[in-house]
């Protein structure tokens, strides 16, 4: 056996090996997404666990002189959450923001001119 013939049966082992484990890595990433996905949807919250939880926060935050007020956006669809003074009725704090919220607004609506006229 001349040194080529040696040197390519030890190239050939060398990748051998790293395809192998580079399949192990793979196979052993896949397992750890899986089981990551899976306590994830383990995990997911009802609406009754919300309910509770915005009552438990409400009574949390009326010690501290505000109210919490969640509703969703007709226009956008989207979740809004609002802290708001008990004495004044100011909003606090607003999430998203307003101006989030016409954007949203804004971007639907543009979409929709753009589609209603491509089609």
């Amino acid at each position: 056996m001349d040194v080529k013939s040696v040197s390519n049966i030890q190239s050939s082992i060398e990748m051998n090996v790293q395809n192998t484990a580079t399949q192990k890595i793979d196979r052993v990433d896949r397992i750890h997404k899986d089981q990551a996905q899976e306590e994830f949807d383990h995990k997911k919250i009802s609406p009754k666990m919300v309910e509770e939880l915005v009552k438990e926060l409400e009574k949390k935050l009326s010690m501290l002189n505000t109210q919490l007020k969640i509703s969703i956006d007709k226009d956008t669809d989207m979740v809004v959450v609002k802290v708001i003074d008990k004495e004044t009725k100011k909003v606090i704090r607003q999430i998203p923001p307003e101006y989030v919220l016409k954007i949203v607004k804004y971007l639907d609506e543009i979409t929709g001119l753009l589609y209603n006229n491509k089609v």
